[in-house]
């Protein structure tokens, strides 16, 4: 292409010059045709053939390149659109792929609290997470479950893995949960390898301070904290976290434990509210 480009500048820059030429070759050509031994004509088709053939064969070579341009350039556009297509057809079929995901971890989630739901010996509501309130002053969760379906202020809300918290607001349609980790929120316990008694609390962030525990009373790392049931919110024996930090406490009487509870409120979306009240410790 470069090339052709290179002869038609040459011949417009050169067009006068080979115009004089031409008329000087046709002048020629009378001449020598005057002659017998040469054939009339002869001379001109000679020039002619030498020079308009190359010609000719410049101008096909650019109009097949034009041509060859023109049918990229077509199919460049027929791909372009099929590749778009297939986008399309590659960002439906992943939008169902992630909403066919969303559905089978749904339905395992529901089946395990169910099946949770079915075992518990009290009557309870299964409830989902709707929102969330995470400062240090008001760590809560509101659920989808109210009064019209017989939530009540004080109730416990628990999941499979643990505890959660307890309603502390009721409306028709919603209720709110203050988690165990408020600063508000207390939780009698027992340590279940030594049955040493105590009382879970917030702290503020994301765990539980083990508290009135003596210096003499059995706890060690790794010791698993459950619901005692004295309260009469939650009931005995529910998961509340893992013993991870034991330290003497200021007063060198009681103990400073730090609790990690059992429930991540960050990896949960639906959880059970135990309907009963009044769930005390059997004697």
């Amino acid at each position: 292409m470069r090339s052709q480009r290179n002869v038609v500048s040459f011949l417009k820059k050169n067009q006068i010059i080979i115009a004089s030429l031409a008329l000087a070759l046709f002048s020629l050509h009378l001449a020598l045709t005057g002659r017998q031994e040469v054939e009339r004509g002869f001379v001109l088709r000679e020039i002619l053939s030498r020079t308009v053939s190359p010609m000719q064969r410049l101008m096909l070579g650019i109009e097949d390149s034009v041509k060859g341009v023109w049918s990229g350039y077509i199919n460049l556009v027929n791909v372009r659109e099929e590749n778009e297509g297939l986008k399309k057809a590659l960002t439906l079929v992943t939008e169902d792929n992630l909403r066919l995901k969303e559905e089978i971890n749904l339905n395992a989630r529901l089946k395990t609290i169910l099946e949770y739901k079915d075992q518990l010996p009290h009557k309870s509501k299964a409830a989902v997470i709707i929102g969330f309130n995470k400062e240090p002053w008001a760590r809560t969760v509101t659920i989808d479950k109210g009064a019209k379906d017989g939530i009540a202020k004080d109730l416990a809300v628990i999941s499979p893995l643990g505890v959660v918290g307890r309603v502390i607001d009721v409306n028709t349609h919603t209720s709110k949960v203050l988690l165990g980790s408020d600063l508000r929120s207390n939780i009698d316990v027992i340590v279940q390898r030594s049955r040493i008694k105590g009382v879970a609390e917030g702290n503020g962030t994301d765990g539980f301070l083990l508290k009135y525990v003596r210096q003499v009373d059995d706890v060690q790392l790794g010791d698993l904290v459950l619901t005692s049931g004295l309260s009469g919110v939650f009931p005995k024996g529910v998961a509340v976290g893992e013993v991870v930090k034991i330290e003497k406490g200021r007063d060198n009487f009681f103990k400073a434990i730090e609790v990690r509870p059992a429930v991540n409120i960050q990896r949960i979306e639906e959880v059970i509210v135990i309907t009963e009240t009044g769930l005390y410790a059997e004697e």
